[in-house]
């Protein structure tokens, strides 16, 4: 292939020549497309990529070929203006400028021909690129350990920020409430009060704003727990005082006859207890049980009414996938991506934490978000997510044997709806390999 080169037509900016230099760098970086992809999805935000640059990032990553990201090929991807700005529903120059975004990123490089076309010719026996004119993901490919730190790095923040939320919401809820308690037993805390606020309009970041509010909670906690304790060994010192001082004190005859008084008769005079007791026990217990009995029939049939509509529900959810679905566990899933796990930097120890990880998985094999709503409308959120996670597990281990992880993916949802995809069988292949 021939070196890469710029149109004279650019003006050139530093963050482009980097990006260029990258582009023509011999230590190639081995990585594959799946990886590049779900790591650039994790740090576009922290790199300023959003909005149609992302989305353009998103159709130019999915039409590069898995074989063309080995260290001896470059992935190149050719498309014309037009065509993107048909296909993100914006003008021509909003997708240069989003183009030129993504090359002052680090993330593209101009790839021009003499006449400013885009193409890629290959060599029919190998499916090598021959000669290609368009833009070229090396950048990306030689950054990607440091596109990685981005990325962790801006997950982690969230997360930071996410916790930082939280415990503003929850402490400072706590406060109003430990002083709404401290108000009731007497103790003045309306200059916590005034503080908490001071602190929830004064504008600082959260992580921060969390941090004061925890210092503040402790040291309510701890004035109004001494407040308390003093108020009790008050008490207690006043209660000892009145119990020891005799002033009060009167003479009073003893009474040291213990031995009870049996009236005469006593059984014709005593009411009979025992027999009235026994009696209103047992009608007291047989209206106690009946209305157990009639509740609990109640309950019977509410729980088994929205028993059979939850069946219901997702009988129709899985589209008649339930049977294949069952025999799929998410810890089998978790022990069988192991490689997937890796680059999205978190376990699937839940459903909750497949489904959260779909649309980065989505990116990884180019899969359109149109084949991904198709997907799940045909199988259901579970099973489509199951699929697509091996999807990306075997295109990680074995590149070269699934050029084609999005066709791949399909052909899979077509096998599953027809009832002829094992998917347990897969899942069980890659845990013990």
């Amino acid at each position: 292939m021939q070196s890469t080169g710029v149109a004279a037509f650019r003006k050139m900016t530093p963050g482009m020549l980097e990006s260029q230099r990258l582009a023509m760098a011999n230590d190639i970086v081995k990585t594959t497309k799946a990886e590049v992809a779900i790591t650039l999805k994790k740090a576009a935000p922290a790199m300023g990529i959003d909005g149609t640059a992302y989305h353009i990032l998103d159709i130019l990553i999915g039409l590069t070929r898995a074989d063309d990201w080995k260290q001896d090929r470059r992935p190149l991807v050719a498309i014309s203006n037009e065509k993107l700005a048909e296909y993100v529903r914006r003008s021509t120059r909003t997708v240069i400028r989003a183009l030129k975004r993504l090359v002052e990123a680090g993330i593209l490089a101009y790839r021009d021909s003499s006449t400013g076309r885009r193409f890629i010719y290959r060599n029919d026996a190998s499916g090598e690129i021959d000669r290609g004119y368009g833009f070229d993901f090396s950048p990306a490919r030689q950054r990607i350990a440091e596109i990685k730190q981005i990325g962790d790095a801006f997950q982690a923040r969230l997360r930071a920020e996410q916790e930082a939320k939280r415990t503003v919401n929850r402490l400072s809820r706590a406060i109003v409430d430990a002083c709404r308690t401290g108000q009731s037993d007497g103790v003045d805390c309306e200059v916590y009060l005034q503080e908490l606020t001071a602190l929830m309009d004064t504008p600082m970041m959260v992580v921060e704003r969390a941090e004061k509010i925890s210092e503040l909670y402790e040291v309510v906690i701890a004035d109004l727990a001494a407040a308390q304790e003093g108020e009790t060994q008050t008490a207690d010192n006043s209660d000892k005082t009145t119990a020891m001082s005799g002033d009060h004190d009167i003479d009073v005859t003893p009474y040291n006859i213990t031995t009870p008084l049996t009236p005469i008769n006593s059984k014709q005079r005593q009411p009979s207890y025992d027999g009235y007791s026994n009696t209103n026990f047992a009608s007291n217990e047989a209206q106690k049980i009946a209305l157990e009995k009639d509740q609990s029939s109640k309950f019977s049939a509410k729980s088994n009414g929205t028993t059979q509509l939850q069946s219901q529900q997702e009988t129709q959810l899985d589209n008649g996938l339930s049977e294949h679905l069952s025999a799929i566990s998410i810890g089998l899933i978790d022990s069988a991506t192991a490689q997937t796990q890796e680059i999205l930097g978190m376990p699937f120890s839940s459903w909750f934490d497949l489904l959260q990880s779909a649309e980065q998985l989505r990116l990884a094999i180019g899969l359109s978000e149109d084949g991904w709503k198709q997907a799940i409308l045909t199988l259901g959120e579970r099973m489509a997510a199951a699929v697509l996670v091996v999807t990306v597990e075997k295109t990680l281990r074995d590149p070269e044997g699934i050029s084609r992880p999005a066709g791949y993916f399909r052909a899979c949802v077509d096998r599953a709806k027809d009832g002829k995809l094992a998917l347990h069988k897969s899942l069980y292949g890659l845990a013990l390999a």
